[in-house]
Formats: structure tokens, C-alpha cells, sequence
């Protein structure tokens, strides 16, 4: 085993528990977009059109979550960021207080069907986890921060959670066949990612493939500052504090209907 693959001491399978979805909460930027520490912000990967085979890290040793951290993320015009619901159970936003606030006092602002323009207050699920590419002939560690919509409600399921499903997928033996908590036996996912010409939004398909990729066979060939760039899932995150939320508030509704809301605040 070389120095490079002592440096990252991977979880035991099961070790985080049990894990009906990344966004059950156990009880213990560019452009605006908030979601990752700005130390991590350029190792978000946007997948590029056609086939990218990728490789899904198990969780580190020093993680208390699974390899996908499944977030709660509030969007708007210019950026998004995270609900504090995303790493502590119960957790409340500003949105919150404003959306109670609105539905209370002036429900026909509020998004709905009948309202398409009104506010969007509420929070989207994302998935976000690290994966192995390869970049320049070498695997680069790169954070995937994807749709974990789910398709209730009609529509494609997310990036995130076809990734998500294609690991819970078992073979005819019934057992998984691309669990990235096993460092030894799980396969590489390729992800298609295509968009036809005068497509608003691309549109992605999930392939497992057949034959195991150890991870030491990837970080043997990694660089020494992609090993030292890996980190828990769950510390990559930004969490805003209220302050700033009432700032980003103003994104979505007019700052003198903000400074209403605020003042009403005990």
C-alpha cells in the first residue's frame, strides 16, 4: 500500500448507520451560489455533454454521514444556499419565518398554481458527493451537487437521485453492485448527459458498469493535492447564519417587505 493510500482511511461499510434516504436526518461561491465552502466551490463538477464514467467515494473515516449527503437547498434568482434542516434535524430558516409570515398575512403572494410568479420560499432536496475523474489522464477528486428530486410529483427523477437508486439496484445474486461504501468491489457509474437543440434543460441516463474499480487503483495514480483535498461530506457545506439569511431573503422578496417581516420577529 503506498503513502498516498495510507492519508485516506475510508469508513466501514455500515459504519454511519442505516440510510433510508440521503435526507433523512439522523437526530444528532460563484454566482451567488452559497451551497460549498468557498475552499471547495471549484471542485463542484458539472458533467459535460455525452459519457462520463465516474467513480463514487465511500465516506471517509472521520465522517459521520454516508457517501451522499443528502441537502435541503433554498433557491432564487442569482444563487441558492442551504437550509439549516440540511445538517441538524428540526433545524428553522429565515425563509421559514417569512413564508409562516406571508401565509399568515398575504397568502395570495405565495408561489403556487394558481400564483405562478408568487414567492418560492420553500427548499429543494440536492444530493452532494465526491467522485473520482479522470481530468488530463489522472483521477481528480470533484464534488457532484445534483437534483435528489425524486419524480412523486411527476417528471424526470433528478441527477442526484438516479445516482442514488442505481446503487440500491442489486444483481441476481441480490446484492449491490455499486455500493461505494466498499472500496474494493463497486463499479464505475457512466452518466449520459445529453440536450437536443432547443431543449431548455438537458436530460441524463445511468449505466453501471460490469467490473469492479478498487479505489487504490485510482488513488495510486492520483496526485498528492487531489488525496489532500478530500474531506468529509458534510464539512465541504456553507451554513449562513440569520444574518446573512435576511440579506439573501431579499433576493426573492422586495427588501422593504423584508424589513416588514423582520420587524415583526420577536
Amino acid at each position: 500500500m503506498t503513502t498516498k493510500t495510507k492519508n485516506i482511511e475510508f469508513a466501514t461499510p455500515g459504519a454511519q448507520g442505516p440510510l433510508a434516504t440521503p435526507w433523512d436526518n439522523p437526530e444528532h461561491s460563484s454566482h451567488g451560489d452559497l451551497v460549498l465552502k468557498p475552499e471547495f466551490a471549484a471542485r463542484k463538477f458539472t458533467f459535460p455533454l455525452g459519457s462520463t464514467w465516474l467513480r463514487l467515494m465511500p465516506p471517509l473515516i472521520d465522517s459521520n454521514r454516508g457517501w451522499m449527503l443528502g441537502l435541503h437547498v433554498l433557491k432564487y434568482m442569482g444563487g441558492q444556499h442551504l437550509h439549516p434542516r440540511s445538517l441538524k434535524a428540526g433545524g428553522k430558516s429565515v425563509f421559514d419565518l417569512a413564508y409562516a409570515w406571508l401565509r399568515e398575512k398575504r397568502p395570495g403572494e405565495l408561489f403556487c398554481k394558481a400564483n405562478m410568479t408568487g414567492y418560492k420560499l420553500l427548499s429543494k432536496p440536492i444530493s452532494l458527493f465526491w467522485i473520482l475523474v479522470e481530468e488530463g489522464g489522472k483521477p481528480v477528486a470533484r464534488i457532484v451537487c445534483a437534483s435528489g428530486y425524486d419524480g412523486s410529483r411527476g417528471g424526470t427523477p433528478g441527477l442526484g437521485y438516479q445516482i442514488w437508486r442505481a446503487t440500491q439496484e442489486l444483481d441476481e445474486d441480490g446484492q449491490l453492485v455499486a455500493d461505494p461504501a466498499y472500496r474494493t468491489d463497486c463499479a464505475q457509474i457512466c452518466v449520459e448527459k445529453s440536450q437536443p437543440p432547443g431543449s431548455k434543460y438537458p436530460s441524463y441516463s445511468l449505466r453501471v458498469g460490469r467490473t469492479p474499480a478498487p479505489m487504490d487503483q485510482f488513488i495510486d495514480r492520483m496526485d498528492l493535492e487531489e488525496c489532500a483535498a478530500l474531506a468529509p461530506i458534510e464539512s465541504v457545506v456553507y451554513l449562513p447564519g440569520a444574518a446573512e439569511e435576511w440579506t439573501l431573503l431579499e433576493k426573492v422578496i422586495d427588501p422593504a417587505l423584508v424589513a416588514e417581516i423582520r420587524a415583526s420577529q420577536p
